[in-house]
């Protein structure tokens, strides 16, 4: 396969600028109180205007920024717990909440007002299906858990702390199964989903700009995003620059206090210091992160 060496200064300006928000990675939780449903389906509807397209109650809500960041050559990853509160309707909700009610643009609103990201954040959500479809096309990866997961929490769920292969439907299946699990701290979980990501995206940087661009146009009826095909074009050029300069690929956590009494996750300094790292983390330390295995 053919690949240009070079890069253009504007295209590098311009594209290590790019993120991009993946809320639904496999659908949301049940709200447990209807009536609270009903009001912010109602206060998103009245803020937007216009009608919004819910996740189906079977689903289950995941969150991931990621930065492409060419002038470091590096490619992030920071997972949200899907816990995490933010303000939205007026009161403090949970993430997971501000989406099922108004959507992913309203929810990375609600995210921005919490954490500094930046004006030109973009948004992504994929259904478990399509992200299935989408990833299927790649194969297996080896992914660990060890590092996210304790002993105890990987024997509960029959995982284990040999590296395995796995398919994209095995990972869902697995990842839902411990978001579910109500002894598991989000963190914890959040860390399982960042691993899975942090292994598909490292074993498959040179298949990306060839693949992940197209396969993203080919669904683009199914997706919900504010990407443009001047955006799809932009993500193409900036995964070419990292699979040709063998970017490292980095994933972290968004850490914070976990009140499993009241179910809220809320942002401490540790998380205000990791969404600082998660964009100005230092090239020799994400390389040598991606050194090993996930």
């Amino acid at each position: 396969m053919h690949r240009r060496k070079g890069w253009n200064p504007f295209w590098a300006a311009l594209l290590a600028s790019l993120l991009v928000l993946v809320p639904l990675v496999g659908g949301t939780v049940l709200l447990s109180h209807r009536q609270l449903r009903t009001q912010l389906r109602q206060a998103a509807r009245s803020e937007s205007g216009i009608p919004v397209q819910l996740p189906k109650t079977t689903d289950r809500l995941t969150f991931l920024l990621a930065y492409l960041n060419a002038s470091q050559n590096a490619f992030h990853l920071l997972s949200i717990p899907a816990e995490l509160t933010v303000s939205f309707a007026g009161e403090a909700a949970p993430l997971t909440r501000c989406y099922t009610a108004a959507g992913p643009a309203r929810c990375r609103e609600a995210l921005a007002q919490v954490l500094p990201l930046p004006e030109d954040t973009r948004y992504l959500a994929l259904s478990p299906a399509v992200l299935e479809r989408l990833a299927g096309r790649f194969g297996l990866i080896r992914v660990g858990f060890t590092g996210a997961l304790t002993d105890e929490e990987l024997a509960r769920h029959g995982g284990s702390r040999a590296v395995q292969g796995i398919s994209a439907g095995d990972a869902h299946e697995f990842l839902c199964q411990l978001q579910a699990d109500p002894a598991l701290p989000p963190e914890h979980c959040a860390a399982a989903r960042g691993a899975v990501w942090d292994a598909f995206f490292r074993q498959n940087l040179d298949l990306l700009p060839t693949v992940l661009p197209d396969a993203l146009r080919s669904v683009s009826s199914s997706l919900l995003t504010d990407l443009t095909a001047l955006d799809y074009a932009a993500l193409e050029r900036t995964l070419e620059f990292l699979a040709n300069n063998a970017a490292a690929v980095e994933a972290q956590t968004l850490p914070g206090g976990w009140d499993a009494v009241g179910g809220t996750y809320t942002l401490n300094e540790a998380s205000l210091a990791a969404v600082q790292a998660f964009f100005n983390a230092s090239p020799t330390d994400a390389q040598a992160s991606s050194a090993s295995e996930p």
